[in-house]
């Protein structure tokens, strides 16, 4: 059946005087995604936990109150803290079993932490074991963290690290900085850093600043930068926006502004752009500029529009990224009205690839065709043989006809006509 949408074509826009950009644009790239490790409730837990606690998980309704009771009155009663514990796993509240593991990590001596470790990697559990071994890991580095990490060595080959460098660098700084420093061989990132700058970062951010700055570009560097953006959102909004202004490197500033705008967007997107728009470089704008303006479409999609006229050019195609596919969503020819306005923004090649990939499969026909506008020879290209290779999985004759009846390189006409 045919179609009654209007196809908007990128030079069918442009005839009506605007010009088509020439900038070189990159490929598309996927969200960012990840679930910050730091809530993570899997056995490995933020720092890497301990795993290997054997069989199968006791389901809480098979457990019944008396023996919850009993099992909550045993862990506090004396005894071996290696019968306590065995004893405070078996409670099914998981509060009540946290509780009960503070006050037996409270009671423990520097020596007795190993067998505990031990008893409690070879228990059956009812969850939560890696968050749990980390807070048993982490009471032991309060009292001896080069044992801790001597343990985890041996043990669980570094596993559980992170945990204790991060509470030994919130008790003595220097020492876990030491360490740390010691401890790190060849030319690249040091690794153990990122957990000494976590835990620094509550009590000394400008220690944890110098030390981040110290770090060459690399994933953790990018670790480090988001620990610390967490730390300045928890201490207080005014503190977290004010303290990008004071770093001078400007790869670190970017990434505090883009983790810090991606954290104040959640919250609320009208004050992070506004916050965005009032720093003024532009280079540094588009560090947090796609996930505000992807906050703000969300609700009002011209909203964030607006948004990115207020921007430095430098970060208009990247914020016209996390708008288009909310705009696109609800009115696919008014989004390529709007996008044909961006012309001559820098890094617009990226921006009409989002438009593409924002309708390929709901008007591919407008898809494709808009694929024309990309300034790149090469890019240009891919897109074609990327965009409509998916298409032709879903509908290969209309493919063949779109293909045959407009002008694309030679090599993709070949592909999909043969």
């Amino acid at each position: 059946m045919k179609k009654s949408t209007t196809i908007l074509t990128h030079a069918a826009v442009f005839a009506v005087g605007v010009t088509a950009a020439s900038v070189i644009g990159t490929g598309r790239d996927g969200g960012r995604s990840g679930a910050d490790p730091a809530e993570s409730s899997t056995p490995t837990g933020r720092g890497g936990g301990v795993e290997g606690l054997a069989g199968t998980e006791v389901r809480p309704g098979r457990v019944s109150g008396r023996a919850q009771d009993g099992a909550a009155e045993a862990a506090k009663a004396g005894g071996p803290a290696t019968d306590r514990l065995a004893m405070l796993v078996m409670n099914p509240d998981l509060l009540e079993r946290r509780r009960g593991l503070m006050d037996l990590i409270d009671s423990l001596g520097p020596n007795d932490f190993a067998a505990v470790a031990d008893e409690f990697r070879s228990l059956n559990h009812l969850g939560g074991s890696g968050d749990e071994f980390s807070l048993l890991l982490r009471g032991w580095a309060k009292v001896d963290p080069l044992a801790a990490l001597a343990y985890v060595e041996e043990k669980s080959d570094g596993r559980g690290r992170n945990d204790i460098l991060e509470t030994w660098a919130g008790q003595d700084a220097s020492a876990a900085e030491s360490w740390a420093m010691a401890k790190h061989e060849g030319e690249g990132a040091n690794p153990f850093m990122v957990a000494v700058i976590r835990g620094i970062a509550g009590y000394d951010m400008d220690h944890a600043s110098r030390l981040m700055q110290a770090m060459p570009l690399s994933n953790e560097r990018g670790e480090a930068i988001e620990a610390v953006a967490r730390v300045l959102m928890a201490q207080g909004l005014e503190a977290a926006l004010a303290f990008p202004l004071t770093i001078q490197d400007q790869s670190l500033k970017g990434g505090l502004v883009s983790n810090i705008a991606e954290r104040y967007a959640r919250q609320d997107p009208a004050g992070a752009a506004d916050w965005l728009v009032s720093l003024g470089e532009g280079e540094i704008q588009n560090r947090g500029a796609r996930q505000v303006a992807d906050a703000l479409a969300r609700a009002n999609p011209q909203e964030a529009a607006t948004f990115v006229s207020k921007l430095a050019p430098e970060a208009r195609a990247e914020a016209a990224r996390g708008v288009i596919p909310r705009m696109s969503s609800q009115d696919i020819e008014g989004t390529a009205r709007w996008v044909s306005t961006l012309a001559g923004t820098p890094n617009y090649d990226r921006v009409v690839e989002e438009f593409v990939w924002s309708c390929d499969s709901r008007a591919p026909e407008q898809s494709a065709a808009w694929i024309r506008g990309i300034s790149d020879v090469e890019q240009q290209r891919r897109l074609y043989h990327r965009m409509l290779g998916d298409w032709a999985r879903r509908d290969a004759d209309a493919v063949r006809n779109w293909v045959a009846s407009n002008d694309v390189p030679e090599d993709v006409q070949r592909r999909f006509t043969r």
